[in-house]
């Protein structure tokens, strides 16, 4: 048998194609099993609320929800791993469950050591200062400094530095009502974020500053930030001569002098309506008429002619009148909010009207031909106009 070479040849030809089509195949089926691994959604449990350190979880505690695994950075843990356990540190809204973070039983953490005082220990809030420093630690010494305005009239801007309270200790510091060495704590969580698993560092500040200080000056203090006087603090050695102070008290008051100026609310005076009397604007009006003979053999001639109307009659009478109650109201050529204003009038204007609208009755038409909304006035009497106008 005559061996053919082309027959051969398209035979590994097909060959070679089958194999590349089955490549392609594989890898395309492998590829959407990591696709569908990656977009499967997984169950993970995330704290509800806040929960504060040392707290037993429970169920009030705990909440599910499900997240595409690509976005799970860690191994979730089951629900019975959770439940019962004390917090180690707080865990934050949203946050989930990491077994790092939780304990068969509290923790006892070492506390923090605490410089000893020698005079008085006292808590004092960073809030009560216009300038908290937070890069402080025990042992440091700081000045309380007690800016007292210029001027005792409400909302002055201009202030005078006076008042130096100096050496005085930082024994620590409160976070969260438990002492501590540090003014800033940082701490890395996990949060759930848009259906998304992510980190996110956190700086946790102490609310109080420990002080080791005389019971004069705290009270000094004290009564000075009740007066609403502004307490500032600046970081010093602990031996201060007056030179030391002088520049100090400089400092502040460039720091004082750089703040911006409280806003002053404006106080307006309420705008007062007299009562009067409404003026229009032309005393007359002009119209033109086409007048139409009867007695026209053709029926088709027409001439036009001139109709002179006084409004100083209408606008004066007395028995049919309007006072504006609204604190503006606007006169218009026809009774629509979209015809054109003719007057703006303001409360307490008195109005002599004609008729109540035909076309709209939320309108009443005043004597000079122009409409003014129902809802704006109110019908009022010449003798309780009289009352008004003494």
């Amino acid at each position: 048998m005559k061996f053919n070479k082309q027959i051969a040849i398209i035979l590994v030809l097909l060959s070679m194609l089958l194999s590349a089509i089955a490549i392609a195949i594989y890898f395309y089926t492998k590829n959407q099993e990591v696709i569908e691994s990656r977009n499967q959604l997984v169950k993970i449990f995330i704290a509800k609320d806040n929960i504060k350190k040392d707290t037993q979880i429970n169920e009030k505690h705990i909440k599910e929800t499900t997240v595409a695994r690509e976005f799970v950075l860690t191994k979730p843990l089951l629900k019975k791993e959770i439940l019962n356990k004390y917090a180690k540190e707080s865990i934050y809204k949203n946050e989930a469950f990491l077994k790092e973070k939780l304990s068969p039983k509290i923790t006892e953490v070492s506390k923090p050591k605490i410089v000893d005082y020698k005079y008085n220990s006292y808590n004092m809030s960073f809030k009560l200062f216009k300038n908290p420093n937070y890069s402080l630690e025990p042992n440091d010494i700081i000045k309380i400094i007690s800016v007292y305005p210029e001027s005792l009239e409400q909302n002055s801007n201009t202030y005078n530095v006076q008042y130096v309270a100096n050496n005085i200790r930082i024994l620590g510091f409160l976070n969260a009502g438990k002492p501590t060495e540090k003014t800033i704590i940082k701490k890395k969580i996990k949060k759930l974020v848009k259906k998304k698993q992510v980190e996110e560092i956190i700086e946790l500040r102490s609310e109080e500053l420990i002080l080791d200080i005389q019971q004069d000056i705290l009270l000094s203090l004290i009564n000075d930030y009740n007066k609403g006087k502004q307490l500032w603090m600046v970081k010093s050695k602990f031996e201060n001569t007056k030179e030391d102070d002088d520049k100090d008290k400089e400092k502040i008051e460039a720091l004082v002098k750089k703040e911006k100026p409280k806003k002053v609310k404006r106080v307006y005076k309420a705008r007062s309506y007299p009562v009067k009397w409404y003026q229009p604007k032309s005393s007359t009006s002009t119209k033109t008429a086409t007048i139409s003979y009867s007695n026209d053999s053709e029926m088709k001639l027409t001439k036009k002619a001139k109709i002179v109307s006084s409004f100083t009659k209408e606008c004066s009478n007395k028995e049919k009148l309007l006072i504006v109650k609204s604190s503006k109201a606007y006169l218009r050529t026809h009774p629509s909010i979209r015809a054109k204003i003719h007057k703006k009038l303001y409360k307490n204007y008195i109005i002599p009207y004609t008729s109540i609208s035909k076309i709209n009755t939320g309108w009443f038409m005043i004597c000079d031909g122009s409409y003014i909304q129902r809802k704006d006035v109110n019908e009022i009497s010449y003798n309780e106009y009289k009352k008004l106008k003494k």
